[in-house]
């Protein structure tokens, strides 16, 4: 009984260890990660489980003219792992092999409709088994109720009963005992493994996203930063525990870390990976493409590993994850590059709108001073001087709120020489305000009230206020001139200005870009005048960007 006992042991020893090598077959990897398999893997699977039973088949040990074995794992395992058809087609594989080794045995017969029967039974158990969470003792309980049903087989079919029943109290205990523990051995080596490599992939999957979050401050400059992606190698040679890596560009390496020199030589993995725009192994190296918008690759990542062993599949989506991530970044760097130069390009835009009459009636008006009042065309003159410089020299940036009301001043002072009485100019700008706002933002609006209100109505006021309070400067001008028609305003607010009112659209634009949608312009007219009111949040809320 001891020896039995022992080589049964021996036995699930060696199939267990088949359940480990089983998890190393793609096919196999592919069958228990999928949900939905078509008939021609599991055909596979049904043999591959079928030999599991009859390699179980050849080990087991001959006992008074039968054969003491742990078949019933490969086919039960080959149901419960593998779902309806694979068990008991299985059990077919193995059965009708069982018969055809021994078909003068007494118990060959029995042996085999058992086989079958265990694989059928292993069919219909798959779904609930799956869904139990005390599923590993049901497992050895389904496999006690199995075998239990085999010894009743071998009892019924087999003749002489006397000499099965010998057989019987030989083998039963020891086969249903430790078939029992086998199959929950097989199953539990064979789902671990797997639930290993979940494991790692989602450490992997991790750690991508850690690297991702921390290389962002050094990708907003692109692939045009040298010490940036100098940073970003380093950072994930440290994270990864990788060996080394580089970064490269189209034409040439950018950062790397890990080799000793990588400046004279391209490395010819990346230029084939820059050729066939996916991840590519060489020895110990993966080479991943960097790729933007329309699949354009525009550089690789690279990593090697530690040491020269065969490349596992999960280092390999782990650089493909991450050079996704990065080109995700460097996408998003470069459209905010875009975004930025769009707003330069919209403040020269609008610098560029001085408007050629204007310069010429301010010199006009100047030179008319330079003969009656000579103290007042120099005032002028350096009027308009600053007025070009504020234009001209503004970079872009937010400003204080009194130092874009010089720039307005100046403007007034010119068009106020020019018009005389017939321009009224009323401030309310009370001091202390912490307002910062976008440059040549009210610069407009107001020149809008003066060319397009008072002075199409042969004169008139404007009125230029400020008011802030714990969330908003709110800053209004407005004129009693003729107002602005609906269609303009509607053109306005659609973004879709067709002729005049360039400036306004260019104004309420930056706004919108600046702060968000809530903070365009806001606009009230009618026959006698208009009212625009600009609203700026504080900075104290943290809103707002730069223009």
């Amino acid at each position: 009984m001891l020896a039995l006992i022992r080589d049964i042991l021996t036995d699930i020893a060696i199939l267990v260890y088949i359940a480990y090598l089983l998890t190393k077959l793609k096919i196999v990897k592919d069958f228990v990660s999928s949900d939905d398999n078509s008939l021609c893997k599991k055909a596979i699977m049904s043999v591959v489980f079928g030999v599991v039973g009859i390699v179980a088949t050849y080990l087991g040990i001959p006992v008074h003219g039968a054969i003491a074995n742990a078949r019933v794992v490969g086919v039960l395992a080959g149901g419960i792992i593998g779902g309806p058809f694979v068990g008991t087609a299985a059990g077919l594989i193995a059965g009708i092999h069982r018969y055809a080794i021994d078909a003068g045995g007494f118990t060959a017969a029995a042996c085999a409709i058992s086989t079958v029967a265990a694989g059928l039974i292993g069919d219909l158990c798959a779904r609930k088994i799956k869904r139990m969470k005390n599923q590993w003792f049901f497992i050895g309980l389904l496999t006690v109720v199995v075998e239990m049903i085999h010894m009743g087989i071998v009892l019924w079919l087999a003749a002489p009963f006397d000499k099965a029943f010998e057989l019987i109290k030989i083998i039963a205990m020891p086969m249903i005992t430790l078939n029992a523990i086998g199959l929950v051995l097989f199953i539990r080596v064979f789902e671990s493994v797997f639930i290993e490599q979940d494991r790692l992939a989602a450490d992997r999957i991790r750690l991508v996203l850690n690297i991702a979050d921390e290389s962002l401050p050094y990708l907003r400059k692109g692939l045009s930063s040298v010490n940036d992606l100098n940073q970003v190698i380093q950072l994930v040679v440290n994270k990864s525990g990788v060996s080394g890596g580089f970064i490269t560009d189209r034409v040439s390496v950018l950062s790397y870390a890990g080799y000793s020199d990588l400046e004279k030589e391209f490395p010819p993995i990346a230029r084939l990976v820059l050729s066939s725009a996916k991840v590519e192994k060489e020895k110990n190296i993966v080479c991943a493409p960097l790729i933007q918008r329309e699949n354009e690759v525009i550089g690789t990542l690279a990593l090697k590993t530690c040491k020269s062993k065969r490349l596992l599949e999960i280092e390999c989506e782990f650089v493909q994850g991450l050079a996704k991530l990065f080109s995700t970044q460097l996408e998003l760097a470069q459209l905010e590059n875009q975004k930025k130069l769009l707003k330069k390009a919209e403040l020269a835009a609008l610098q560029s709108q001085i408007n050629p009459h204007f310069l010429f009636n301010a010199l006009s008006t100047i030179t008319m001073f330079c003969r009656e009042k000579p103290n007042r065309a120099r005032e002028l003159l350096l009027e308009l001087s600053n007025y070009f410089r504020n234009t001209l020299n503004t970079n872009g940036e937010r400003i204080d709120i009194y130092d874009e009301m010089r720039h307005v001043h100046a403007y007034l002072e010119l068009e106020k020489a020019r018009f005389e009485d017939k321009l009224k100019i009323v401030e309310k700008i009370p001091e202390g305000l912490s307002c910062m706002l976008p440059s040549l933002i009210l610069q407009p609006l107001v020149e809008n009230a003066v060319k397009h209100g008072c002075i199409k109505n042969g004169g008139g006021k404007i009125m230029i206020e400020a008011t802030e309070n714990e969330i908003d400067t709110l800053i209004t001008i407005s004129d009693d001139g003729v107002g602005i028609p609906d269609e303009v305003i509607n053109q306005l607010m659609s973004n879709n200005i067709k002729s005049g009112s360039v400036g306004l659209n260019n104004v309420h634009q930056r706004l919108k870009s600046t702060y968000g949608e809530e903070y365009g312009l806001r606009i009230k007219t009618q026959r006698k005048g208009t009212l625009v009111t600009v609203r700026i949040p504080n900075m104290s809320r943290g809103q707002g960007g730069i223009v």
